[in-house]
């Protein structure tokens, strides 16, 4: 191929497990190729370095600063080398992208490719608390925030690898950052996910991360039964598509916190049986819900309306 390009993540979303994005870039690089690196998980955690050396540079790079530490509400962040920049016209003409225009159809777009592809009013309030969250991160300091990763990573494993009905995935490689995906047997994972908030107030994320096809190595999903699973899922039965619950783990949590949360993922483990026959399944979600449950989001809506 005359154009190549290896669009790689960091580290898994799914598992935590880094990815060696230096050694790809260079490869890449001595095959007249690119090596786009997304850092959406591991941001928040590790040091960034675009530039390591002459041969293992990253092209370009994507930062998802919302999941930094006071990042809700940040913009998504893209740095590139500038010689791949080759648009005449911006991706999204809008105010502020000319320096002139006359009314015989003459223009001339402004120079800064920041500033031409920001067309309209830039989000000011987002860039300045996109700042503000990097900035934390660096005053926390990248070593202190990766070792206690690990401290709290080898007190998770310590607690679970050996619960006998629960399965973290990729479990054979504890050298990760704090993201611990796992399934319980006999267990539907959105069904987890609610028992952990409803009787615990713990909040984790159940489905398949935005990683269906990394899904199918952790959960050995062979192409026969892919299909079989593609088919059910597109006539509109949803119970049986694979999952996993995902916990993320955060270097200000405190061993108190990481204790409860352990204890509670055990003591789900051992009785989800008798605490699912509180809960209906609604096939067209493919999500539980408490019996006594009242539509508290459809009343709150009522409500704004009411007058």
């Amino acid at each position: 191929r005359k154009l190549k390009i290896a669009s790689i993540t960091s580290c898994s979303n799914v598992t935590g497990i880094k990815t060696p994005y230096f050694e790809v870039a260079k490869l890449m690089h001595q095959n007249n190729g690119f090596c786009f690196v997304d850092f959406a998980c591991s941001g928040p955690y590790v040091q960034i370095d675009m530039h390591p050396n002459e041969e293992s540079y990253l092209d370009a790079i994507f930062v998802s600063p919302h999941k930094f530490l006071g990042g809700p509400g940040t913009s998504g962040v893209l740095v590139f080398n500038k010689k791949l920049y080759k648009n005449l016209i911006p991706d999204n003409p809008g105010g502020g992208t000319v320096s002139w225009t006359n009314p015989w159809g003459e223009h001339k777009y402004i120079d800064s490719i920041e500033e031409r592809e920001d067309g309209g009013t830039p989000g000011f309030l987002q860039v300045i608390k996109t700042a503000l969250a990097i900035q934390l991160k660096e005053e926390m300091g990248i070593n202190n925030i990766l070792n206690r990763e690990h401290e709290l990573v080898k007190y998770v494993f310590s607690k679970l690898e050996n619960v006998d009905n629960l399965n973290i995935l990729a479990s054979n490689q504890q050298e990760r950052l704090g993201v611990i995906s796992f399934y319980i047997d006999d267990l539907h994972f959105n069904l987890g996910v609610k028992l952990l908030n409803d009787k615990f107030g713990i909040q984790t994320r159940g489905g398949c991360s935005c990683a269906g096809t990394y899904g199918h190595y952790l959960l050995n999903v062979d192409q026969e039964k892919s299909h079989d699973l593609v088919c059910q899922i597109d006539s509109g039965d949803l119970i049986q598509k694979p999952g996993w619950i995902r916990m993320s783990i955060h270097p200000t949590t405190t061993n108190q916190e990481i204790e409860f949360v352990c204890e509670s993922i055990i003591s789900l483990s051992e009785n989800h049986k008798i605490w699912e026959m509180d809960y209906n399944y609604n096939k067209k979600t493919n999500e539980f819900i408490h019996k006594n449950a009242k539509p508290l989001e459809e009343e709150m809506v009522k409500l704004w309306f009411a007058n």
